[in-house]
């Protein structure tokens, strides 16, 4: 398949394949005038017998899954073309319905301009219908892996670490880690050196990893809503908290990292509902909705600090529905250390 450098960028006599699956549309692939830029792996001018042509942003993925499809971004100059060993349906349609066109080795496709429509659907490669080995990222972006991929990203220095702490961080059997670890691998977000693992591609693999939370993690770990009249209380209680074994997280977390920011809700994991600070400051249980959100905490490292880790509060933002919530996670991404790491990784 199509390999990528040090610099990330396809080497120009690797795009073959690319030129082998459209060949069978009837469509014509050349390298681009322009060479590959910031946010492409390769620049390409797809042509008709007829002269029609248009030129792509490639974005070349091993596998597509419906995450993944929800966090690629469109070219910001050029139509954007993902090519993929392959891309399930929910992926497919969530691309059609952002405007970007893709291929996969098993001939579904979806490209349009002009007077060009390709819409082929429901095809699939001879190694699934015989049984074949699962994706990458089916087991590291179910429930129980993205526990694993949450320590990964939150302390990449954890990657180094051997399985059983690994396990023991995210809250997690020996056996979940050690299918996590190799599905990241066969992915390309975890590499060798030294006989030292450490993580790869971390700012992809942290867009996977908050809109998979989001929808198989997050739903899970509720283990309690409440409704305070002051919600003032909690930022004056950093030891109060502490000394309950209880951490911040949400848009109550993002304003401890950016005073700017004025909560409408609270956020608190724990290991089970802290009673003590339930009754001191009020809270009454909502039965739907309310402003305080506790939450069941999965991981065991770092829970000294009084805040959860910034890759949470903003998978929190991102999965809270919220378009004001969702504006400061894009801040965020840029303003907050942890974060900007990550996509320098």
């Amino acid at each position: 398949m199509f390999k990528k450098n040090e610099h990330d960028v396809i080497l120009n006599e690797e795009y073959s394949e690319l030129r082998e699956w459209l060949r069978q549309f009837g469509l014509r692939v050349a390298i681009g005038t322009r060479a590959a830029d910031e946010g492409a792996d390769l620049v390409v001018r797809v042509s008709r017998v007829s002269g029609a042509a248009r030129t792509y942003a490639v974005l070349v993925k091993r596998a597509v899954p419906a995450e993944l499809a929800t966090a690629l971004h469109p070219h910001a100059s050029l139509p954007t073309l993902v090519v993929a060993r392959s891309i399930t349906e929910q992926a497919a349609d969530l691309l059609r319905a952002r405007g970007i066109d893709y291929v996969d080795e098993a001939g579904n496709a979806h490209i349009e301009w002009d007077d060009v429509l390709i819409d082929v659907r429901g095809r699939r490669k001879a190694s699934a219908r015989t049984g074949g080995s699962s994706p990458p990222g089916s087991k590291a972006f179910g429930r129980t892996g993205l526990k694993v991929g949450f320590v990964l990203l939150s302390w990449p220095w954890m990657a180094g670490k051997p399985l059983r702490e690994l396990a023991r961080a995210g809250g997690v059997s020996l056996g979940t880690a050690q299918a996590v670890v190799d599905d990241l691998a066969r992915a390309g977000y975890l590499y060798e050196v030294a006989g030292r693992r450490r993580l790869a591609r971390a700012g992809e693999l942290l867009n996977r990893w908050s809109e998979a939370y989001s929808t198989r993690l997050s739903p899970t770990l509720a283990l309690g809503d409440f409704e305070a009249s002051d919600l003032s209380w909690w930022r004056d209680s950093e030891e109060e908290l502490t000394r309950a074994d209880v951490q911040v997280g949400g848009e109550a977390g993002a304003s401890v990292l950016d005073p700017h920011l004025i909560p409408a809700t609270l956020t608190l994991y724990a290991a089970e509902p802290p009673r003590p600070l339930i009754g001191r400051h009020r809270l009454v249980r909502a039965e739907q909705g309310g402003n305080v959100h506790v939450r069941q905490r999965f991981w065991t490292v770092d829970r000294h600090s009084w805040i959860v880790p910034s890759t949470l509060i903003y998978a929190d933002l991102l999965a809270s529905g919220d378009s004001r919530q969702r504006e400061h996670a894009d801040r965020m991404r840029s303003s907050d250390d942890r974060l900007a790491s990550l996509d320098r990784l």
